[in-house]
């Protein structure tokens, strides 16, 4: 048996043992909804994305990791987008290969001038034939050293489709309605490249409608113009997202800084029913205040045009210095009135969660 299949196997008898309990619950719900808004904890919401699926766990963006984060009951599971030679959807957090693939090994004359392997080089048959592994820097050096390190199971690259294919089906075997969160990458670089990156994109939520407002799905993106794109030329009416990052960052050609004023977010509302900003960008940084924790001042300009706010990246292996995991989790819903994270490891996430929800029900 294939290590690949053999892993996914593994993680499906997982699900088949989760508690009838749950699985009853998770039957409840209705199209689109939410799943902290079933059950008897009403009071107490906050939306638990994987992000690049059970990332802490398995390398990201296998379908072994969104299988995972399917089992450990991830409300939304993330998936980065990006095209192949042949105009294929893969799942891939950026736009190179050589982070979280063996490409320099397998195709060791293919980089460009910038001695990087782009995704967009190579057809999916290609790309097939590389293994993934955890994410590591420009020195090779895994960027999270803890991280599943077993060298003998092969992870490959997957597209959209089969992303999308695996959480409808496992939703349908298990009667629960967990959503898909498709980013998509760089689409200034693809349009470049002549391809529609966008389009591509809707046009797979479209293949298992999830491309409506009501849907269990939002589209992200950290380019403002292609925001409004999708919303205007593209046509499309299903939540969107604007990622919000660091100007120096370069991932578009959006000012970041601009996007958090007021005017920014006024504007962001007209094509956007969320925010997903980076957790550092919420809260104040005035070295004078920092002996109390306190929300950012333009957080409340998103709050006021009702926007949506799913903050990245809670990692409970790399926590912000000073603070620990429950106690961040804490201020981002209290203080900055988060509606859900983005995090690599699901399950403290969730038991946090519950936590909360059994003091709300505790106090009735």
């Amino acid at each position: 048996m294939n290590n690949r299949y053999g892993i996914s196997l593994f993680l499906f008898f997982c699900l088949m043992s989760l508690p009838f309990a749950e699985v009853s619950q998770a039957q409840a719900l209705s199209a689109g909804q939410s799943p902290e808004k079933s059950g008897e904890s009403q009071a107490f919401e906050f939306t638990v994305i994987a992000h690049r699926g059970a990332s802490g766990y398995l390398p990201e963006h296998t379908l072994e990791a969104a299988t995972l984060a399917f089992a450990l009951n991830a409300d939304f599971i993330e998936q980065d987008v990006v095209i192949t030679k042949d105009d294929i959807p893969i799942v891939l957090h950026d736009i190179h290969l050589e982070t979280v693939t063996n490409v320099e090994t397998v195709f060791p004359g293919r980089a460009r001038e910038d001695d990087r392997f782009y995704a967009r080089d190579f057809t999916l048959a290609e790309l097939r034939r590389l293994n993934v592994h955890e994410r590591e820097d420009k020195s090779q050096n895994r960027v999270f050293p803890s991280r599943f390190s077993a060298t003998t199971p092969r992870f490959s690259i997957a597209t959209l489709y089969e992303h999308f294919d695996l959480i409808s089906e496992l939703n349908r075997q298990l009667g629960k309605n967990i959503g898909v969160y498709p980013e998509v990458k760089s689409p200034a670089f693809h349009l470049a490249e002549g391809v529609d990156a966008s389009r591509i994109v809707i046009d797979a939520l479209q293949a298992f409608n999830l491309d409506g407002a009501q849907d269990n799905s939002y589209l992200q993106c950290f380019d403002f113009s292609e925001v409004k794109r999708i919303r205007n030329e593209l046509g499309y009416k299903g939540k969107v997202v604007m990622l919000i990052g660091e100007n120096d960052w370069k991932e578009s050609s959006t000012d970041y800084t601009w996007i958090r004023s007021a005017e920014g977010m006024a504007e962001v509302a007209k094509y956007a029913n969320g925010i997903g900003p980076w957790v550092p960008q919420l809260f104040n940084q005035d070295d004078a205040k920092r002996k109390k924790i306190e929300a950012a001042d333009w957080v409340t300009h998103a709050h006021s045009n009702n926007l949506t706010i799913h903050p990245y990246t809670y990692r409970q292996d790399a926590p912000p210095p000073g603070i620990t995991g429950p106690h961040l989790l804490d201020a981002l819903r209290d203080i900055v009135k988060v509606d859900g994270i983005f995090t690599d490891q699901v399950p403290p996430v969730i038991a946090w969660r519950e936590q909360r929800r059994s003091k709300v029900d505790g106090a009735r």
